[in-house]
C-alpha cells in the first residue's frame, strides 16, 4: 500500500469515529431519495459557525454552480438539527453553489452530532476534500488546540495529517496578517512562510514577503536571504559600534523599509557612513528603485 493509500484510510477512520453507525437521524423519512437522504428547504439551513473555510472563490463557485444546474448536487450535505431548523455540517460550497443554482431545496443527510464534534468533523470532512488553503488549516488546527484542548498528537491521530505538519502549519500564524493574506491566496508557499518565521520582526517579514513574491524567488533564496539579515552582527572595530539610540533607531527604521540588512558608521560626530546589503542583482535593482525612484530621476 502506498502512502496515499495510508494517509486516506487515516483520514477515512478518522471521519468514521465522529459517527454513530447509524447516519439518519432516528424517525427522519426520505423524500424521494435513497434511504437516509432528506429533500430539505435551503430557506431552513443554517450555516455552519465553525466553519473552517474563509475564502470562496467566486469562480469556482460559479463552475459548481452550472455543474448542479446539469447534473443537480451528487453528495448530499450533512445537517443536524437546531431545534426546528437545521444547522450545516458539511457542504458549505455545495450549499452556495446550490443558491447560485437558483435551487429551493438540496439532498441532506440528517447527523446527530454534538456540539465538541462539530469542529472536528468540519475540519476532518475539509481536509479530505483538500478545499482549506494553508491559513485556514492552521487557523482550524489552533482552534481545536484552544477549545477542544486537543494536543498535537492528538489532531494528528484524528485527521491523519502529521504532528509535524500541524505543529508547522500553527506556527504560521506568528507572520503579519498580510503575509497570512499571501498564504492563503497562494502566491506565498508554505516552505516560503516559514522561511520568512526566521526574521525577527513582522515589518522585515513583510517586507521580504512583497519581495519574494515580486522577484518570484525560490524557497531556497528566501532561506538564502533570511540567514544573511539574520547573521550576527560583529563590528570590525570601534568606529562600527553603534552606542546612539538614535542611529539605532534610524537602523531599524531603514532596514524596515528597505528590507535589508543596514550599518550606520559613524567616524566623528559629524561624518560616517551607510552601508546597504543586497545578495543579488535583483536585489541590488530593488533597493535602488527603491530609493532613487524608478524612472532614476530625482525629485
Amino acid at each position: 500500500m502506498n502512502r496515499t493509500q495510508e494517509h486516506r484510510r487515516a483520514l477515512g477512520r478518522g471521519l468514521s469515529a465522529l459517527f454513530p453507525e447509524k447516519t439518519a437521524e432516528v424517525g427522519a423519512q426520505p423524500a424521494g431519495g435513497p434511504a437516509g437522504i432528506r429533500d430539505l428547504a435551503i430557506a431552513e439551513i443554517d450555516p455552519n459557525p465553525l466553519q473552517p473555510r474563509t475564502v470562496f472563490e467566486p469562480e469556482r463557485l460559479s463552475e459548481l454552480a452550472q455543474s448542479i444546474r446539469a447534473n443537480g448536487i451528487i453528495q448530499p450535505l450533512i445537517v443536524r438539527r437546531r431545534g426546528d431548523r437545521y444547522e450545516l455540517v458539511a457542504g458549505e460550497r455545495r450549499l452556495r453553489a446550490a443558491r447560485l443554482a437558483g435551487l429551493e431545496r438540496v439532498p441532506a443527510v440528517v447527523q446527530d452530532l454534538a456540539d465538541d464534534k462539530l469542529l472536528e468533523f468540519s475540519l476532518v470532512e475539509n481536509i479530505q476534500r483538500e478545499d482549506l488553503n494553508p491559513i485556514e488549516l492552521a487557523h482550524a488546527f489552533d482552534r481545536m488546540v484552544k477549545e477542544l484542548k486537543l494536543s498535537h498528537e492528538q489532531i494528528a491521530q484524528r485527521t491523519g495529517k502529521d504532528r509535524t505538519t500541524i505543529t508547522n502549519l500553527i506556527r504560521l500564524l506568528r507572520l503579519p496578517s498580510e503575509v497570512q493574506l499571501l498564504v492563503a491566496e497562494r502566491r506565498l508557499s508554505v516552505g516560503h512562510a516559514r522561511a520568512l518565521l526566521g526574521l525577527p520582526s513582522p515589518e522585515l517579514q513583510s517586507r521580504l514577503a512583497e519581495k519574494v513574491v515580486a522577484q518570484g524567488y525560490s524557497v531556497r533564496q528566501t532561506e538564502r536571504m533570511v540567514q544573511r539579515m539574520t547573521e550576527p552582527r560583529e563590528p570590525k572595530g570601534v568606529e562600527e559600534t553603534v552606542e546612539d539610540p538614535n542611529l539605532k533607531a534610524a537602523i531599524m527604521e531603514l532596514e524596515r523599509v528597505l528590507a535589508t540588512r543596514v550599518r550606520i558608521v559613524a567616524k566623528s560626530d559629524k561624518r560616517g557612513r551607510i552601508e546597504i546589503d543586497y545578495y543579488s542583482p535583483e536585489d541590488l535593482n530593488r533597493i535602488y528603485e527603491f530609493i532613487v525612484g524608478r524612472d532614476g530621476g530625482t525629485c
